[in-house]
This record gives structure tokens, sequence and C-alpha cells, in this order.
């Protein structure tokens, strides 16, 4: 069996009188374009094997794998995905320390004031959201 890679737009040829075409889909699909004389069949595999026929010998039964330069690139991405996460845990973890550090400052405080006042602020800073980088592209 013959595999190739082929970009959209570009097409291969079986034959003299068959002309296979592909072009870029949306997602994970693409679009195929066939010239052929009318005399030969075109069947997607799904009708065909739905009609009884067997698949093909030879054909791969799964996608081949992907190639290592696009594992490498799928590899780096995930590992800056997992330093931004363990970043944005340790930030989390270091405001709420800080937080409980200056709670127990609070209760030294003798100015009833400057007491109920820092107290309203660490409130808001615990219930504050730590910012996430949901759209930021890797």
């Amino acid at each position: 069996m013959l595999s190739l890679q082929l970009k959209s737009g570009d097409y291969l040829t079986i034959g003299e009188d068959v002309v296979v075409q592909v072009f870029k889909g949306t997602g994970s699909q693409f679009r195929v374009s066939v010239k052929a004389p009318r005399q030969v069949p075109i069947l997607r595999g799904e009708i065909r094997e739905r009609s009884g026929d067997r698949r093909p010998q030879g054909l791969l039964e799964h996608p081949p794998k992907k190639s290592p330069s696009t594992q490498a690139h799928a590899a780096r991405q995930l590992e800056k995905l997992a330093q931004r996460t363990d970043a944005r845990r340790q930030a989390a973890q270091d405001r709420a320390d800080a937080v409980a550090r200056m709670r127990t400052i609070l209760t030294t405080l003798s100015d009833q004031g400057a007491r109920e006042a820092l107290a309203a602020q660490l409130d808001r800073l615990e219930t504050a959201e730590v910012p996430s980088d949901k759209g930021a592209a890797g």
C-alpha cells in the first residue's frame, strides 16, 4: 500500500483517467475531489462495508500516528501548560500564606478602626479570583 502525505490542493493520479485532489476541511475532516470515468464506481468505505463488502486488505485500521515533530510540539505545549498551571497554583498558595500572616498581625493591632479596615481588605483578597490564562495562546 502506498501512503502519501498531501497538502490542501495537492492531487494524485491513478492510471491515466483517475485524479484525486484533497482540500482542507474543518476540524479533523478534509474534502476529497475525485475525477474518474463514469464506469469507475466510487463509494465511501462505510457505504461499501454497509452493503456487506469487507474492508479492502492493506488499509490501515486506524489513522497513522502523528509525525515525531508533531508529537514533540504537542509535548512542548503540554509542558508549557503544566508550568503555567503550577505557577498559578503556587501564586494562589503564596497569596493564601500572605493573608494568613496578615491575619496573625491583625490580632496584634490595638487600633479598632485599623483592625476593621485591614480585616475588610483581607476578606476581599481571600474572595478575589486568581487571574487565569484561558485565552492565552501557547
